[in-house]
């Protein structure tokens, strides 16, 4: 049996013998029992201006790596090009090599996107030690298999997209963008199985779109009518992000566009009715539940 998978060197195969030094055996209980050591000693990512480097996590990765593992129920509501993505990914890889029998579903607006956040999982893996990984079952654009028995499978959003498997943890990516009949349609027939179970876990993350599920959401959680945990992460958390910062990306795209993509229920979550002129989102909604015209 060849120690490496399908010809790629960074890659272990199924059951191939690794000897620990003491030293890689205290440093994998260390890894297993601290996703935040985990990610900022481990994890590799690729950076558009210096190529492979450490993942070197800001203070609300790390919020959010604890929010992850602390809670069933997270909701992530973030601004655009903060790592998000990538830190749920750093979060999912850690899962399933140190917990057996873990299965998890990673969900997109397309199944192309869902494949792009699995392929930042997988150069993750490729760049861990070969005393860190387990061997590998199965490898492809659509899903993981370890021979711990845990696995990652990325597919669209939708009510069929896991019907009939059992996940341990669901990630729904951008949910905001996902088109408001599929939300619905996910929550209604998928969610509560996933939901019923005593540990399975959901993450949520997306920049906000928008009166949709994910508003609902949001707010439900605020008003303490479900029991997700909230993180709020805005551009200023992002070291460098200044108000010059901000001035440069306005005058490089608009306005309109900066309260779309990086303040949180602003820019796209304008509203115009003929009523009420220009509003928020948050005016919108509570207009909506006093008259009982609007269903979310």
């Amino acid at each position: 049996m060849p120690d490496i998978y399908l010809g790629n060197k960074n890659l272990k195969s199924a059951g191939v013998p690794i000897e620990f030094t003491q030293e890689q055996v205290l440093e994998y209980v260390k890894v297993a029992r601290d996703p935040q050591y985990f990610v900022n000693e481990y994890v590799k990512i690729v950076s558009v201006d210096e190529g492979l480097i450490p993942f070197g996590t800001w203070d609300f990765q790390n919020e959010m790596l604890d929010v992850f593992e602390a809670n069933r129920f997270s909701l992530c509501k973030l601004p655009r090009q903060v790592g998000k993505t990538t830190t749920v990914g750093a979060y999912l890889l850690w899962k399933i090599l140190f917990t057996d029998q873990y299965s998890i579903a990673v969900l997109a607006n397309k199944r192309s996107q869902a494949i792009e956040i699995l392929g930042r999982i997988q150069l993750m893996y490729e760049h861990l030690p070969k005393w860190m990984q387990q061997g590998i079952l199965e490898w492809n654009k659509g899903s993981i298999k370890l021979e711990n028995g845990s696995e990652i499978i990325a597919s669209s959003t939708s009510s069929s997209a896991i019907r009939g498997t059992s996940q341990n943890l669901i990630y729904l990516d951008e949910f905001a963008f996902v088109p408001n009949n599929i939300q619905e349609e996910f929550f209604t027939s998928v969610f509560p199985t996933i939901s019923s179970g005593k540990s399975s876990k959901v993450i949520i993350t997306s920049t906000p779109n928008g009166m949709n599920m994910f508003y609902k959401l949001w707010v439900d959680s605020e008003e303490n009518r479900n029991d997700y945990e909230r993180v709020e992460i805005h551009w200023s958390d992002v070291p460098g992000r200044d108000e010059e910062w901000r001035e440069e990306t306005i005058r490089a795209t608009s306005e309109e566009q900066f309260r779309q993509e990086f303040e949180s229920f602003a820019g796209s979550t304008y509203i115009n009715t003929i009523q009420h002129g220009r509003i928020t989102a948050e005016e919108y909604w509570k207009i909506a539940k006093q008259n009982q015209e609007t269903k979310i």
